[in-house]
């Protein structure tokens, strides 16, 4: 069901809908549902939840705010129960009207702690109760999962988070109000904005509620203002970013930053990535080409799976969204998903765009879950990956893929499955190259081809170590960015690769790469590589 159907569901003799919104938008719906409530059906609008002590009538005053107004027939005894109560009354009640019950859900809630038997029987009786009446009521709150005595009664709505053509309108008619409230008090208020910047502001707001797009206004505005006004202007679009990353980072949602340093290697995912990166434009999208779901990037640690995710964001020039699912478990019973839920939702909002998950199989392999969080947390995701047609393009990082569902890793779940193995070696010199170039450091080709010979075991991050010491050893003996061989030698020699050190693992997963695609092409086997005793004491600056 749709929002824009709830008046039309609850007019036909259906006396209950549920309504599932993010909580900044809830007064928002409020208010639309009593001025649609009063226009459509005549009828008066109630709020009730167990924070305010009585029933509250629902009023739009003439600024068209909303005004709680208490209603003095309601009055509780003392001893009874608060949401048993409100039942009866709504029964009793002489008169119509549309009651809004606010998180009442977790007591009738799937897997829910708080379910109370009692409570379901009296929602039940309502339901039958009511629907000859004029009388109708709307839960109200988030991540409502209502008990599958349910599920076939009480029609469900999910309020989206809104896109931006939605978020241009909001932005002009709040920034008039802000204007008017402005010349009111006797201040200057200038939108400077050109159309391109309203545009490139409203998908910088992408991911936020409208409430929060108000209030992210009110407080920029208030922050800008001088005695000489406010001028709405260009800069307000990194701070709308920046206010965003602030909100998200809450969630669990990191807004991610283009990557700076390329990732040497990896050719064939790389060039999957390349034949791919025009199905996010609009041109595909109007040939109805199918948007890609993303990969799952599997190898041993340190690799570079993670830096390469942020990389692939740059490659399909598309926003990075990284999704810390560890950060999201709660303790009761459903918080999980919920906040699982609601990050895959503001993700589809931002779409298209990267969803980094690393590390995936700690979240959802079970080991250890006696409650059925990770299952549930699998399923919310799963549901995602099957539904979403947005663009969200998934990148998923896992260390140990036999630790993973099948169900997850299946053919067909992701677009596919790349096995990042330890560099070869003309893997080593590009990797190698690159972390010495971030320290000032040039060499030519002929040292690094010694020295990737002899780091046949290490990996991406391994290698990165060995560049940083060699520098700070060059520089610790007074010569900076003048590193010689013997420095990376002697460098090399204080390192034991994890390839080593836990061979069986990384032998094993080698072992997997048969089900996957390799992420870099095969050695050909050439001349042998110059030794590093052939130029072990040479200054390569």
């Amino acid at each position: 069901m749709k929002l824009s159907n709830l008046l039309s569901t609850l007019d036909s003799q259906i006396p209950i809908a549920a309504v599932d919104v993010l909580s900044p938008d809830e007064a928002t719906i409020i208010q639309w549902l009593t001025t649609e409530a009063s226009n459509k059906l005549s009828s008066p609008v109630f709020f009730w939840n167990l924070g305010v002590s009585t029933l509250e009538q629902c009023l739009i005053a003439g600024d068209g705010g909303l005004v709680f107004k208490p209603v003095t027939e309601y009055k509780k005894p003392q001893h009874a129960d608060p949401l048993l109560y409100v039942f009866d009354y709504i029964a009793n009640f002489s008169s119509d009207g549309v009651f809004i019950l606010g998180d009442i859900h977790s007591f009738i809630g799937k897997n829910s702690p708080s379910l109370s038997w009692e409570i379901v029987s009296k929602v039940k009786n309502l339901y039958h109760r009511l629907k000859p009446t004029d009388k109708r009521i709307v839960l109200l709150g988030q991540n409502i999962q209502l008990h599958e005595s349910f599920v076939r009664l009480i029609p469900y709505c999910e309020i989206p988070l809104p896109g931006v053509d939605q978020i241009l309108l909001h932005l002009n008619s709040y920034l008039h109000d802000l204007q008017q409230s402005a010349r009111e008090q006797e201040l200057a208020f200038t939108v400077s904005l050109e159309n391109a910047e309203f545009e490139t502001l409203s998908r910088a707001a992408l991911g936020l509620t409208l409430e929060e797009i108000s209030d992210f206004l009110r407080l920029t505005v208030k922050e800008n203002l001088t005695n000489d006004g406010v001028v709405v202007g260009a800069d307000f679009i990194p701070k709308a970013v920046e206010y965003k990353t602030r909100l998200l980072s809450q969630m669990g949602i990191e807004l991610g930053k283009p990557a700076t340093i390329a990732f040497g290697g990896l050719d064939l995912l790389r060039e999957w990535l390349n034949r791919r990166r025009r199905l996010f434009t609009q041109e595909a999208v109007a040939l109805s080409l199918p948007q890609p779901k993303g990969v799952l990037l599997a190898g041993p640690p340190g690799t570079g799976k993670s830096h390469c995710a942020k990389n692939i964001a740059s490659i399909l020039n598309l926003p990075l969204l990284q999704l810390d699912i560890a950060s999201l478990l709660g303790s009761l019973v459903g918080e999980s998903e919920g906040n699982v839920k609601r990050a895959l939702k503001t993700a589809e909002a931002i779409a298209p765009c990267v969803l980094f998950i690393d590390e995936v199989e700690k979240a959802l392999s079970g080991q250890g879950d006696t409650s059925g969080v990770s299952q549930r947390i699998l399923g919310t995701l799963l549901t995602f990956m099957s539904e979403c047609t947005a663009g969200v393009f998934i990148v998923a990082t896992c260390n140990d893929p036999s630790a993973l569902p099948s169900e997850f890793k299946r053919k067909g779940r992701f677009d596919e499955a790349f096995f990042v193995d330890l560099p070869t070696e003309p893997e080593r010199v590009q990797i190698l190259g690159i972390h010495l170039q971030r320290f000032g450091i040039h060499l030519e080709s002929e040292y690094l081809e010694a020295i990737a010979a002899n780091t046949a075991k290490f990996s991406g991050a391994e290698l990165e170590t060995l560049a940083a010491e060699a520098a700070l050893l060059a520089f610790d003996e007074g010569r900076p960015q003048q590193v010689t061989l013997a420095d990376l030698e002697t460098c090399r020699q204080t390192i034991t690769p994890l390839a080593i050190q836990d061979a069986t693992a990384v032998e094993r997963m080698q072992a997997w790469a048969s089900t996957a695609r390799r992420a870099s092409s095969p050695v050909v086997q050439t001349a042998k590589t110059q030794s590093l005793r052939a130029a072990k004491f040479r200054n390569m600056n």
